[in-house]
Parts: structure tokens; sequence; C-alpha cells
């Protein structure tokens, strides 16, 4: 629905001389455009729009109409024509309590009376379809959980759906990337399909045609014409897991892509002209890889447009009976069981637990669990656990009662791995690249520590 109203505005608009639709937050970040040209990505440092009337928005929240509007631009970027322009109709409505969407209609003429109700409409619309995707991702389908963390990325999750830039999604394996990448094109409403390559499975000299295609006859068994990935996801979204895997000499390719908005299939000396947009994920710290020239650095920053960082699992121990639960109701469905929560102290003992494997191996966890699960009982037991599990938990409530009159695991765990960054630290000389480089892990996650468990320099 976004991409067909944004679609729809852009129709009304593109006839009209040096017209311009924008969305932008509360924040006076610019998440989309269509129209003439604007420099830059905020409202504060950005020119070619009506600035003034922009800010006076943000100020008071409402909406405005105004007409015979003089838009002065010094940016270099920008053509000398449109370093003054006189619009003739300048519109600002409020999408939500977040977005607001900025419409002008150029130099040539105003807007009439329908093309005013028609974006009054255009922009309820908007403002509704956002209203339910707020609604609807912390339910079934949504993005689980109640940590700050997790708020922050439903947030940038339904920004970025708005934008059409790349977006890379950072964090250890099974931490949701895939889960994410899905929900970014499903609230973003581009028409095409979501085309996901899985690049660890790719054989190295395949990749470029499984990305790229190929024409009959590039190589010895091209018996017919064949699209790539970039193709298959043409005006949808293409997803690119593990993308440090992608081999640099194919890099540059990829580069074209995003760049130049073409594609040349293996064996043809023609580039075909794409829309599709790239999310890609990583779990791999590209930066270091750049550093040591394994990944472009060009195409790192045009990837790093919006990235959003996932952290462990462990790290946000308030999402786990959340995620518990909704995967324990999935399964109970499933297996026709009437399980509906677990124990206490199983919710306890699973808030506790390391989960290496992250949103992944909990995911695991609970469904080999209802699935030697009674189909009767509404609440699972310890005494239902397999051998091993059991095991687990018995070991959990020895050390957890051990403890009692000590300080608590928690802030044991937090002491020592507070210990371990800090002398990481110590021992880069407090750089911080250097010091996740070391306990390999994300800057990003080192910064995150930093602050989370209050490591000063001393």
């Amino acid at each position: 629905m976004i991409e067909i109203i944004k679609t729809k505005l852009w129709n009304i608009l593109k006839d009209k001389e040096v017209s311009l639709a924008m969305l932008y937050d509360r924040e006076g970040n610019i998440l989309w455009f269509r129209g003439r040209e604007i420099s830059g990505k905020n409202i504060n440092t950005g020119e070619g729009f009506c600035k003034s009337y922009i800010l006076e928005s943000l100020r008071s929240g409402e909406g405005i109409d105004e007409e015979n509007v003089i838009i002065k631009s010094s940016a270099k970027v920008l053509s000398e024509s449109a370093h003054r322009l006189l619009v003739k109709s300048v519109v600002i409505q409020p999408i939500n309590k977040d977005l607001f969407l900025y419409i002008d209609s150029g130099t040539k003429e105003s807007f009439n009376e329908t093309e005013h109700g028609i974006f009054r409409t255009l922009g309820e619309l908007l403002g509704d379809t956002i209203n339910q995707i707020e609604k609807s991702e912390t339910g079934e389908g949504g993005i689980t959980g109640k940590s700050e963390e997790i708020k922050k990325i439903r947030e940038k999750t339904l920004k970025y759906s708005l934008e059409e830039d790349p977006v890379l999604l950072l964090g250890e394996t099974g931490v949701g990337k895939s889960h994410i990448a899905e929900l970014l094109h499903k609230y973003s409403g581009r028409p095409g399909k979501f085309v996901v390559v899985n690049t660890p499975t790719v054989q190295e000299n395949l990749f470029e045609s499984v990305m790229f295609g190929h024409i009959k006859g590039a190589f010895t068994d091209a018996k017919f014409d064949k699209k790539g990935a970039v193709a298959e996801a043409e005006r949808g979204t293409l997803f690119i897991d593990e993308i440090s895997e992608i081999p640099v000499f194919l890099q540059a390719k990829l580069l074209r892509v995003l760049q130049e908005e073409e594609v040349r299939p293996v064996g043809s000396d023609k580039p075909l002209k794409t829309n599709v947009r790239v999310i890609s994920a990583s779990s791999t710290l590209l930066r270091d890889m750049v550093e040591g020239h394994k990944f472009r650095e060009d195409l790192y920053y045009r990837l790093h447009v919006y990235p959003i960082f996932i952290p462990e699992l462990r790290e946000r121990q308030t999402d786990i009976p959340l995620l518990a639960n909704h995967f324990l109701h999935r399964f109970a469905r499933q297996q026709k069981k009437k399980a509906q929560s677990f124990h206490e102290e199983l919710l306890d003992y699973m808030k506790q637990r390391a989960w290496p494997g992250n949103i992944r191996e909990l995911e695991n966890f609970v469904e080999r669990i209802v699935a030697v699960t009674p189909p009767e009982p509404a609440i699972i037991e310890s005494s239902f656990l397999p051998p091993d599990i059991k095991k687990e938990l018995a070991i959990f409530k020895q050390e957890s009662e051990s403890q009692v009159n000590s300080e608590s695991i928690k802030d044991q765990l937090h002491h020592f791995e507070a210990q371990i960054i800090r002398n990481a630290l110590i021992a880069c000389d407090w750089n911080q690249s250097q010091a996740a480089r070391q306990l390999k892990t994300s800057e990003s996650n080192i910064r995150y520590k930093i602050k989370q468990l209050n490591i000063t320099r001393e």
C-alpha cells in the first residue's frame, strides 16, 4: 500500500514543471522524495525545498497550505536554475505524530481543489497504513519483544520501509535478520517479489550467473537465457544474506546495480535497467573486511546507508519469555496440543541461558519441548522435558540456590563481561574498533556494552 500511494502521488505531480513530493520525519530526516533535484538527507542541512514552512510544521505539528512561495538555494550540487524557484503551491500534511508529507506544484501551475482533496485522501491512507503496520508489528508475524532495543528496531523497520535506499542488517547468526528484511519488503508495498540470495550456499563459480543472470551461449552449459536474482526482484526487494561472502571480483558489478540501476547478464554487452531495492545482512564485521582489502570500501558505504544492528538474544532477556510463548503457541497449533504457557521455573531458566544460536536456537528449543509434551496439559512442566534439558535445568537450579546469599548470576556475568571488555580496551589504548576486532564482535556492540555496563576510562 505504501508503494501504491507514493506512485499515485507522483503520477499526479510528474506532469507539472519541477514539482516535488517528499516524506520526512519529526527529526527532519528526509525518508523519500520524487521530482526535482534536492540536496541532503536532512531538512536542516538540505536544500531545494521550502525549508521555513517545513520547520514551522515540525514546531507546530500542523499542516500548511501556501501559494506563491519563493525557494532559495545555494547548494553546489543543484543546477543554477534550481537556486531560485517561485513555487505556485506548497502543501504540508501531517501523516501521524512522527511523519509529514510535503508536496509542491513546481513553477508552472497551482494545485486545484480536486488535487488538494486527493492529497488529503492519500495522506490519510498513508497514515492509516502506517498505523496498521505499527499495530501489527507486536503481533503474529511482527517483531516480538518489549526491550528498548526491540522498540528501536521496530521504529527503524517502519521508517526504513518508506525509504528506497539500501538497508544493512548487522548482528550474530540467528538474531532474526532475514525476518526484518521480509518485514521491510512487506511494509514497503513494493509490487515485485522478495528474492533471497543466501551467499554461503552459492558456489563461487556460479555467483555471477545466480546474481546477474546469463544469456544463451555465455558458457558451456548456458543452453538458454536465465534471469538472475536482480532481475527476479524487479520492482521488489533483493535480500543478500551474508553479503561478506560475495567474491571481490563481483562486488563492482553489484555496486553498478546500486549506483547506475542497471545489470549486465553474463555474456551480454547490453546493460538492462533495473528497479530493485537491496537489503543485505552480515554477521561479519564488514569494516574489518574493508581494512583487510576483502570488501570494497565504496560498496560498503553504499550498503551502509541505513544500518540496523540487532543485538544478541542474551542481551535482551526481557524478550525471551515473549519469544518463547510466541513459538509455543505456533508449535502447539501445528502439533495439535493444548499447551499455552511454560512453568515459571522453565521461563527463568530460558532467561538465563546463553543462547549462542540466538532466536533460531530458542525456536528449535521450544519446538523440541512441545514435541515431547503430552497433548492435554495447558502448562509445560519440567517433568515433560527431554533428559538432556532436564539435566541442564537441574544444574541451573543448583547454581541458582548456591547464589541466593551472594551476588546474582546476572550481576556476576555483567561484572565478568565488563572486565573482559575493559581489558581489551586497555590493551588497544581504548580504541573501540581495535577492541571489537580483538573480541570478534562489532564496534556498535562494543559501544552498546560500554554504555550498558558503565565502563569508564580510569
